[in-house]
C-alpha cells in the first residue's frame, strides 16, 4: 500500500509539472487566462509555491488586473520575502494602484527586526530550532560520556553555545509567528468607502480603490477595522477584500 500511495504521488506530481510547463508556455505565447486556469488548477490541487504565485501575479499584470496581481505577488514575498524578482514586480504592480498611501517610517531597530525574521520562513527558524535542540542534546551527552577533561570543556562549551543560540532562535521563532498572525488583505473592489464606524450612518473618511493592502484589526459580521500603512484607520464591508492567508 505504501508503495502504491508513493507512485501515485509521484505520478501527480509529474502532472502537475506538466500541466505547469503547459502554463509557462501559454504565457510565453501571450495566452494569459489559459496560463491562468493552469497556475490555478495546481493551486486547486494543494501545491503551493513562491514561483507559482510569482507567475500568476505576472499573469494577471499582463492582463493589467490591478487586484489579483498585487495580491499573488503579495503571496509569493510571504513565501520567498527576500526574492529581488517578486519585490521588483510587487513593485511595479503597486504603482498600477490609485492610492499612494505613504509608509510610517521604520526606525532602524525595527528594520533590523524585520531583516533577521524574513532570513528564514516560519518553518525554516522551527526547522533550525529543531536542530540546535538536537546539537544540544547530543553535546551534553558527550560531556557526560567522556572522561578526557579537554573533550568535556570542548563538548560543555559547545552546549552553551547551542543553548544560547536555541534561546536566540526561540525568540525569533515566537516573533516570526506573532508577525505571520498579523492578516493583511487586498482590496477587490474598484472602489470603496471607508467608515469611521461599521455602519453606513457613521463618518465617511475617505476612498479606497483596487490593489490597495490593508491591515486587518478586527471584525464584526460583515465590516472589517483595517489599518492602511500610514497608520490611518477604518471600517469596510468584508466583501470588498480578499484576506492574504
Amino acid at each position: 500500500m505504501k508503495i502504491l500511495h508513493i507512485i501515485l504521488l509521484l505520478s501527480n506530481t509529474q502532472g502537475l509539472d506538466s500541466i505547469f510547463d503547459q502554463s509557462n508556455a501559454f504565457y510565453t505565447d501571450g495566452k494569459y487566462q489559459m496560463a491562468i486556469d493552469g497556475y490555478k488548477d495546481i493551486l486547486n490541487s494543494g501545491f503551493e509555491s513562491a514561483e507559482l504565485y510569482y507567475n500568476l501575479g505576472n499573469a494577471f499584470y499582463k492582463l493589467n488586473n490591478i487586484p489579483e496581481s498585487n495580491f499573488f505577488y503579495e503571496k509569493a514575498r510571504s513565501i520567498s520575502p527576500t526574492d529581488e524578482d517578486i519585490l521588483i514586480n510587487l513593485s511595479f504592480a503597486q504603482n498600477l494602484r490609485i492610492d499612494k498611501i505613504e509608509k510610517l517610517p521604520v526606525t532602524q531597530t525595527q528594520n533590523l527586526k524585520i531583516n533577521i525574521l524574513n532570513l528564514l520562513s516560519e518553518k525554516g527558524w522551527s526547522v533550525l530550532l529543531i536542530i540546535l535542540a538536537w546539537i544540544a542534546c547530543v553535546s551534553f551527552v558527550l560531556y557526560l560520556s567522556v572522561n578526557n577533561s579537554g573533550n568535556k570543556r570542548i563538548f560543555f562549551t559547545q552546549f552553551i553555545i547551542m543553548m544560547i543560540g536555541l534561546i536566540v532562535v526561540f525568540t525569533i521563532n515566537y516573533e516570526k509567528k506573532k508577525f505571520n498572525n498579523e492578516k493583511f488583505a487586498i482590496i477587490y473592489d474598484k472602489e470603496i468607502e471607508v467608515w469611521s464606524e461599521p455602519n453606513k450612518i457613521s463618518e465617511l473618511k475617505f476612498l479606497l480603490h483596487e490593489g490597495t493592502k490593508v491591515k486587518q484589526v478586527d471584525t464584526i459580521q460583515d465590516w472589517v477595522n483595517i489599518q492602511l500603512e500610514n497608520g490611518t484607520l477604518g471600517w469596510i464591508q468584508s466583501s470588498s477584500i480578499k484576506i492574504l492567508d
